[in-house]
């Protein structure tokens, strides 16, 4: 009986172990052994200092700089390539990203590319900053996850603190002469007059309706940056 009950304690042990998925690297041949890497999001998961998050780090460069009217967005898609969310990103059909490959990723060669005619995005738009190319260098490193993490703090948000930065990820499409719906996002009052006016910018945010298409083109953006918007607007929206 004692023997029995031993073993019934060590099955349940086995039986509760969950290890949470880790994409393996390259197998030295030549062949990429991830297809499609693994959302391991956990809830009230912090963010690790060391660790670059898809949604938080990768996409926000992405839409600013490549997924814009008349290049890489879900309309234009020129060369049938679009960057606007991470499954897109990531398809099998293309080598926009190798896990673990950067040196052959288009992405990553499109963006480092010295001949300022082939280089990514092209002129007349700035090329990627530095501290953006090592970025996105190091999550393909990392595996080019689709890991997300929960750190956000929704205190002290002005304008200047932390919402300005958010809303730039959406110039790529609202800014310029002719921005995109006639909406343009390049300043304080352009951006409380999105969220107070007709464009109902905080349900498009979330996800949108029929009327309302979700914004940014490809999904939602990260929920901390929808959750510091929100606690802005409910705070007054200081500048």
């Amino acid at each position: 009986m004692k023997r029995f009950l031993n073993l019934l304690v060590l099955l349940t042990l086995l039986g509760s172990c969950q290890h949470e998925p880790f994409p393996a690297p390259p197998d030295g041949m030549g062949n990429d052994t991830i297809q499609n890497p693994i959302d391991t999001t956990d809830p009230g998961k912090p963010c690790h200092p060391d660790t670059v998050y898809y949604s938080k780090d990768i996409q926000p460069i992405l839409t600013k700089s490549c997924a814009i009217t008349g290049c890489h967005d879900a309309t234009t898609q020129q060369d049938g390539i679009r960057l606007t969310d991470y499954d897109n990103v990531m398809n099998p059909d293309d080598d926009i990203v190798r896990p673990f490959r950067p040196d052959n990723s288009d992405l990553y060669e499109a963006i480092t590319d010295s001949d300022p005619d082939k280089r990514m995005p092209p002129p007349p738009r700035s090329a990627l900053s530095a501290a953006e190319i090592v970025l996105i260098e190091k999550w393909i490193n990392q595996g080019a996850q689709n890991l997300s993490c929960d750190d956000c703090d929704t205190t002290n948000l002005t304008y200047n603190n932390q919402i300005k930065d958010i809303f730039t990820a959406c110039t790529g499409c609202h800014s310029g002469a002719s921005p995109s719906a006639g909406l343009s996002l390049t300043n304080y009052q352009q951006v409380k007059d999105a969220l107070i006016g007709p464009y109902d910018l905080i349900l498009r945010i979330n996800g949108g309706d029929a009327a309302n298409p979700v914004m940014p083109q490809g999904g939602r953006m990260a929920q901390c940056n929808i959750d510091k918007i929100e606690t802005w607007f409910n705070n007054g929206m200081p500048e």
